[in-house]
């Protein structure tokens, strides 16, 4: 057992308390003493300890300021962190276990990259299965596709809410809420019309449906909105929700509403979807029509400048692909949409 005394960090103690339970042995008990005032603070740090895989042993305050608290490090698997997972959290959403014999509507994902066995599998339902997407996925030719705009899902997610909720017996705060909701922008920045709605709407309404949210949504700029949308639909219609790779989260249901809408990004230009690939030199995968937008060709060694660094890569004709949106195996921080500049290796550009 470590004792360890962080008074004197004051606000910072919480990211050394984090340093040195992550640093510790398997089992290992450390004593923190630190000073705050924030209990609100103290159970998100909890929280944070919790989802790492450390246990919390016991937590005691002394006065007005000064806290203990006893962590045991690494005492169960450590949980998947994410802005979205957090946001789920704060709303009370729960993630389940996919349930394989129930209409399903996907939004995030592209099964190609994350998940292809799941897809074929998927197939199966046909048209029971609605997937939207800013690109089209051909493992899910079989199916009903809804194309988005990178970056509008939060969009897509309050027309479906508005749309869902609009005919039952709902609070005045919701009821308000969704009548504020400016229907025309939302449509237009998303590109989803009032027939796509419409047939989302259909599914969802259907005895037994479920949401799967993929990986596309983890680290989305609008994973607040997003979580509170979906926990806003779930209060008043029963929807199962499940996230892409079997992730169950706990939560107990709260009522929050989530903030207004009054931007979705934009996303103009050059657009690259980045995804954990498992090339060491990840080609830069894009259809015809990109190659025409970019002016590259099949081969074509290139530079991609992004606001999360630059890139080095080849670029390589793919003639099943479809759109303007061009695919790299790489790893990057954020949502995995990104606006860049396409340049060919030796260019002025």
């Amino acid at each position: 057992m470590k004792r360890y005394d962080l008074r004197h960090l004051k606000e910072r103690f919480a990211n050394r308390m984090f340093e040195l339970t992550d640093d510790a042995a398997k089992g290992e008990v450390s004593i923190f003493i630190f000073e705050t005032t924030e209990d609100e603070s103290l159970k998100t740090i909890i929280k944070s300890l919790n989802r790492k895989g450390h246990e919390v042993m016991n937590s005691l305050r002394f006065n007005e300021v000064d806290w203990t608290i006893v962590v045991k490090s690494f005492v169960n698997e450590p949980r998947v962190s994410n802005p979205l997972f957090d946001a789920f959290e704060k709303y009370g959403v729960e993630s389940k276990t996919l349930d394989r014999q129930s209409k399903l509507l996907c939004i995030g994902t592209h099964f190609a990259k994350d998940n292809e066995a799941l897809a074929h599998e998927l197939c199966a339902w046909k048209e029971e299965l609605i997937y939207i997407s800013a690109q089209e996925d051909l493992n899910l030719k079989t199916t009903s596709y809804i194309k988005c705009e990178a970056g509008s899902e939060a969009g897509v997610l309050a027309l479906i809410a508005k749309s869902l909720l609009k005919d039952i017996e709902i609070p005045s705060d919701v009821k308000n809420y969704l009548e504020e909701l400016d229907e025309g922008y939302l449509s237009a920045e998303s590109n989803v019309g009032e027939e796509e709605i419409e047939k989302v709407r259909e599914l969802l309404t259907a005895d037994s449906s479920s949401l799967l949210l993929g990986c596309d949504l983890h680290e989305h700029p609008d994973a607040d909105l997003i979580a509170g949308l979906i926990a806003l639909i779930s209060r008043f219609k029963p929807l199962k929700v499940s996230v892409l790779g079997e992730i169950e989260l706990k939560a107990k249901p709260k009522t929050a509403l989530p903030p207004q809408i009054n931007t979705l990004k934009s996303f103009d230009g050059t657009i690259i979807y980045f995804y954990d690939g498992d090339e060491s030199n990840p080609k830069l995968y894009g259809s015809s029509q990109f190659a025409i937008a970019a002016k590259l060709k099949d081969g074509d060694e290139v530079f991609i400048e992004t606001s999360n660094g630059r890139f080095e890569s080849t670029f390589s004709l793919d003639k099943k692909m479809k759109g303007t949106i061009a695919s790299l195996g790489a790893k990057k921080s954020g949502y995995r949409y990104e606006t860049a500049i396409v340049s060919k290796r030796g260019s002025n550009g």
